[in-house]
């Protein structure tokens, strides 16, 4: 048997282990043989096989959240165009600060570039979109320990703030079976996980936010991404010095009470541009809602960030560094407590007027009233649903891959995300669903209840609220509203899932409740797009009688 790959894999795993990775994502191929073998036996890993990579990337991805802190979470795959069906999760981790540990079996270098099987360039395979990417030689005794150091260093790396994937090409020879007596009897299980630091601010950063922060009108924005170990600063200095927080529904800051979550609805009022804040101070990415961001894109803008991120979409913004709670300490103005009010009326208000929302709308606000733990998000439609219907003081973790906003994987990693939650669920439309379908075979082994909601709208919802919707109808159905036609419940069938059709947005409580898992509420896109703008113009009607403006 072949000693030196033996040893070599399991120093791998060990080192792995060491720094903190306890779930390893598997996808089955021949090169991986050894590295695959390795991570399935050791009695500290958490082995997933999931047979697609594309769903297995976008499965690790989620499972780096799946816990009380982001963790990194280590992928495995076999040499040629496999590694390629990693590229969008990677592309995802890279711009959501995600910690994947993506390795990639290959052909030896002798194998490289001379017409082999299965082989394709993968040296720096994902380019710009990882921390770092390291080619290893082949297994070799004289080289074991810088193997060891060098996936240390990555794993460190990949967890140090900004967090984000790194890449390790592992190149093996055959034979590609390790001595599996041997490979048990070297593995070590001392763990050390590491936590992400921040660094401190300069004197020059500190002196910057003070002078933008000495203004009548200051608010907060906390944006998706935002380090959980910041948001209670962030609420208490807010309640102490009365400044307002928009609170995104991916920050985690709507679990707190008196925030500002109403914002998208009452921010379409022509009233909107005397309500400015003076200066914004942002925390974490950009929010989900295109008018805040529009809106705020009128002020003075403080973005603080971490050594090595920039996410900055206007460029006008200044740019600070290091922890936030450093700077939260230099906090010590009064502000105007008449703005305050006036924007927690317009909170009341809006608060007081969802009982009159309809269709998916509805749907989503009774989903987010039910009793799951966890939620994790579509883009398009249903993550502007959540934006407009999540409350503050609401108990419930939202999810959603607003890395690079697309579409696809979104089942993996709904399934990955939730993999740890007793009771979770995913909203998703019907052309999400359709692009990674083929997850609901992990869906038939998950641990915990998880329902899938299927807002099927039959094509792209999100496309009638843009400019695209005033063209002629065939022209805009062929091209942005794309219909399916899909049999949801085939779906179910196919996979063995229970199923359930709900026609009321109530019903879905109830299927939820019961732990169904494939929920579809069938919608029209048209009558969707009516009833926002509706519901949205009243309500401002509203606003503007009220508050005499």
């Amino acid at each position: 048997m072949n000693d030196t790959l033996t040893g070599w894999v399991a120093h791998m795993v060990n080192r792995l282990v060491e720094q903190g990775v306890t779930d390893v994502v598997i996808s089955p191929g021949s090169r991986s043989t050894p590295l695959a073998m390795a991570a399935y036996l050791h009695p500290e890993i958490r082995h997933h096989i999931v047979v697609d990579e594309r769903s297995a990337a976008y499965f690790a991805l989620g499972l780096t959240r799946s816990g009380e802190t982001i963790r990194p979470v280590a992928l495995v795959c076999t040499s040629g165009t496999a590694a390629t069906n990693y590229f969008s999760a990677v592309a995802e981790a890279m711009i959501a600060q995600l910690p994947l540990v993506v390795l990639t079996t290959d052909r030896p270098h002798e194998l490289r570039n001379v017409g082999a099987p299965q082989a394709i360039d993968q040296v720096r395979l994902y380019g710009e979109h990882v921390k770092a990417s390291v080619d290893l030689p082949v297994p070799d005794d004289a080289a074991l320990s810088y193997m060891g150091q060098t996936m240390s260093r990555l794993v460190r790396l990949a967890t140090a703030a900004p967090l984000g994937p790194v890449h390790v090409n592992v190149p093996f020879r055959e034979p590609l079976v390790p001595d599996i007596d041997q490979l048990k009897a070297r593995f070590c299980s001392t763990r050390s996980p590491s936590e992400p630091t921040y660094v401190r601010p300069t004197p020059q950063d500190i002196s910057r936010f003070i002078e933008y922060a000495h203004v009548e009108r200051l608010a907060f924005v906390v944006g998706p991404g935002t380090p959980d170990d910041w948001l209670a600063a962030i609420h208490e200095t807010a309640s102490v010095h009365r400044i307002p927080i928009f609170a995104d529904p991916l920050s985690g800051m709507r679990r707190f009470e008196n925030v500002c979550v109403n914002y998208d609805t009452w921010l379409a009022s022509e009233h909107r541009d005397e309500w400015l804040p003076d200066t914004t101070i942002r925390f974490g990415a950009a929010p989900v809602s295109k008018r805040l961001n529009q809106w705020l894109g009128s002020t003075t803008q403080v973005v603080i960030e971490q050594l090595g991120s920039f996410r900055d979409p206007s460029s006008m913004a200044t740019v600070v560094y290091g922890d936030a709670r450093d700077y939260l300490r230099e906090i010590d103005s009064t502000y105007d407590e008449v703005y305050h009010a006036r924007l927690e009326s317009f909170e009341r208000v809006t608060e007081a007027a969802k009982g009159g929302l309809t269709g998916e709308s509805a749907l989503t606000r009774h989903l987010l009233q039910t009793s799951i733990e966890r939620l994790f998000v579509s883009n398009s439609m249903p993550i502007r649903d959540v934006d407009t219907t999540l409350s503050a003081g609401r108990r419930i973790d939202v999810l959603a891959n607003r890395g690079a906003n697309g579409i696809d994987g979104i089942l993996s990693s709904a399934l990955g995300a939730c993999y740890d939650t007793e009771h979770a669920a995913l909203l998703v439309g019907d052309l999400a669903f359709y692009h990674d379908s083929n997850a609901l075979q992990l869906l038939k082994t998950h641990p915990g209840t998880f329902s899938v909601v299927v807002v099927n709208n039959n094509g792209g919802g999100i496309f009638s609220f843009l400019p695209q919707a005033s063209i002629e109808p065939q022209l805009f159905e062929d091209l942005f509203g794309t219909p399916l036609e899909l049999n949801i419940h085939g779906f179910a069938d196919t996979y063995g899932l229970s199923y359930r059709l709900v026609e009321e947005p109530e019903a879905v409580q109830e299927a939820i409740e019961a732990g169904v898992q494939l929920i579809e509420f069938p919608s029209d896109r048209a009558a969707n797009v009516t009833a926002h703008r509706e519901w949205t113009a009243l309500l401002c009607d509203r606003l503007t009688l009220e508050n005499g403006t």
